[in-house]
């Protein structure tokens, strides 16, 4: 058996030829070559701008996977990892956030404070009136009074009797109380639907106006009420209301020379009449128990 093995013939691996290499890479890169010069000469004519768009709609989503993967690889090598230093970490965090929640807050103080700014500018644009911006800070706990407080007193010029005025949005700014009592950083507004409120007023209609008096209504089951016209002036639905002026002259238990005139009180809802005279429901221009900002009317008419 042995001797049958070693007769036969091995055949042994073909040894490689010397022939020359086969020219396919060179094929290849020469196209490769050719494909780039034609993607060069195509995006400088403006032929692949579209397709560049696209792609890049495409790729976008997944460069930015990437990268958040990215960094969150980054934040995980670099986090901390004992108890301590995570500790140290959190109380850094929560003085950051401190300060952010704190910007912001300025931030929308700012603007609350520029835009009263702006209907400050643009209501003595149009009036001769020197204004006074307040904040709005408390209003009466006790239910049979209409007062608020203001953040405002006589250390800023504020006295009693000074019309106080407020605004509602796509509205004038309107009468809605009179200073009763002042501190020296704060006052007492007596609002104008308080039954102790009175106010001398003139309802324009037709290029007339006829004087009244404007009372306020709040504990009687509604708001306002215009008082004391005379029958000869008729008024109708949607007249408005102004002051007159003339509070002064009432005999009333507050100061108001200071009320100027052509202050906006509200509308006409409807008239009755009332022996020798007229009576109307009146719809303030501005709701007293809504507002936040007010100014006070620091001088007047000159």
């Amino acid at each position: 058996m042995r001797d049958f093995l070693d007769d036969r013939p091995i055949k042994l691996r073909r040894d490689r030829t010397n022939s020359p290499a086969s020219g396919r890479p060179f094929v290849l890169a020469a196209g490769l070559i050719v494909l780039v010069v034609v993607l060069i000469v195509l995006d400088r004519q403006g032929v692949l701008g579209p397709t560049r768009g696209v792609a890049q709609q495409l790729l976008a989503p997944v460069a930015q996977r990437l990268t958040s993967a990215r960094d969150a690889v980054a934040d995980f090598a670099t986090a901390p990892r004992t108890e301590d230093a995570l500790r140290a970490r959190l109380a850094e965090l929560e003085v950051k956030n401190a300060e952010l929640q704190a910007e912001v807050l300025r931030r929308e103080q700012a603007a609350i404070e520029n835009e009263s700014l702006r209907e400050q500018l643009a209501i003595e644009q149009a009036t001769p009136w020197k204004l006074l911006g307040a904040e709005v800070t408390v209003r009466a706990p006790d239910a049979g009074r209409r007062v608020i407080t203001i953040a405002r007193g006589s250390a800023e010029g504020v006295a009693v009797g000074m019309a106080v005025l407020g605004k509602e949005p796509g509205g004038p700014a309107a009468l809605i109380g009179i200073v009763e009592a002042t501190g020296r950083h704060s006052s007492d507004i007596l609002l104008v639907t308080d039954i102790g409120s009175q106010i001398s007023a003139r309802a324009l209609h037709d290029g007339r106006a006829s004087l009244g008096l404007v009372a306020g209504q709040w504990q009687r089951g509604s708001r306002l009420r215009l008082e004391q016209i005379d029958r000869a002036i008729p008024l109708a639905p949607g007249d408005p209301v102004v002051t007159a002026g003339l509070t002064s002259q009432l005999a009333a238990p507050l100061d108001l020379a200071a009320v100027p005139a052509n202050v906006p009180i509200g509308t006409v809802e409807r008239v009755e009449a009332a022996g020798q005279h007229l009576v109307a429901a009146l719809r303030p221009f501005v709701d007293p128990d809504q507002v936040r900002y007010v100014w006070v009317i620091l001088n007047q008419d000159d």
